[in-house]
């Protein structure tokens, strides 16, 4: 039986990361789930909230050529306050000549400091920013300690506008309402493609604790169906930037990636 392909195996071969921990404190985050779930590495959620640089894997942590692309990173961000960590991490892995899958929810900050520090190495590095709704509440309550929706739509347009290949991550979709909105706000800075998903592991990842919590996951229950996905697919299915994550597509009938990273 083929591997199934899946999470960031659909984008890259392998991956890396260099921080624990991360200040946006998403809430349907998986490294967070599992570190205080599975590896009982924190106690309390709020504990993710502290990010902590492993300084000697960013110093000395030799890449070497790699075949396919790396996809930095998986389980953090890049915030102001890891920012220059990770651009040198960065660097030691497209020095070696490697290609590189940037993935983040962006601060403008850590976005132009990239384009800046980064730019002899243009041909090697595919942004990918998360933006999964419009709507700064929606926001604000699932990715509490990330970025705006300004913020975000501006790092698109200055990592386009840098000349660097550029694509949108809307996986998970946070408000399906003003999906084709949100769509057509990002074609013109995107040069690859923008990606549709959903929250995958709703009930495990996301805690229930208030009414709000309560109101908030039962919106994100009533939109995530087969209904949902196969408007969306009539929408912009030949649309040339769309691309479908596996869930999805599984979900649709449609063709799985048969082998990693070929989906980037």
């Amino acid at each position: 039986m083929a591997k199934r392909i899946f999470g960031t195996k659909e984008w890259s071969t392998s991956s890396e990361n260099c921080v624990k921990g991360c200040k946006h404190s998403c809430l349907y985050c998986y490294a967070r789930s599992e570190a205080l779930d599975k590896y009982h590495t924190i106690s309390d959620a709020s504990e993710w909230t502290t990010e902590v640089v492993d300084i000697e894997k960013v110093q000395k942590k030799k890449f070497g050529k790699r075949n396919g692309t790396i996809m930095f990173p998986t389980a953090h961000d890049i915030t102001p306050s890891t920012m220059s960590f990770c651009i040198t991490f960065l660097r030691h892995m497209l020095e070696e000549g490697n290609d590189v899958l940037i993935v983040s929810k962006p601060h403008l900050e850590c976005v132009m400091a990239m384009c800046d520090c980064l730019k002899d190495f243009k041909d090697q590095i595919l942004f990918r920013f998360t933006i999964g709704a419009l709507n700064n509440d929606i926001l604000a309550y699932w990715e509490p300690g990330a970025p705006s929706f300004g913020e975000r739509y501006h790092a698109l347009q200055y990592a386009y506008k840098a000349g660097f290949s550029t694509s949108v991550s809307m996986e998970p979709v946070l408000d399906w309402i003003n999906l084709e909105p949100a769509f057509y706000g990002f074609a013109p800075f995107v040069t690859d493609s923008i990606w549709i998903g959903i929250i995958n592991y709703l009930d495990k990842r996301v805690k229930i604790e208030t009414e709000e919590d309560r109101k908030r996951v039962a919106e994100i229950k009533d939109w995530q169906t087969i209904d949902t996905y196969r408007k969306a697919y009539e929408t912009f299915k030949s649309h040339p930037l769309v691309r479908w994550k596996e869930s999805i597509k599984e979900a649709l009938g449609l063709e799985l990636a048969k082998e990693a990273g070929l989906d980037r």
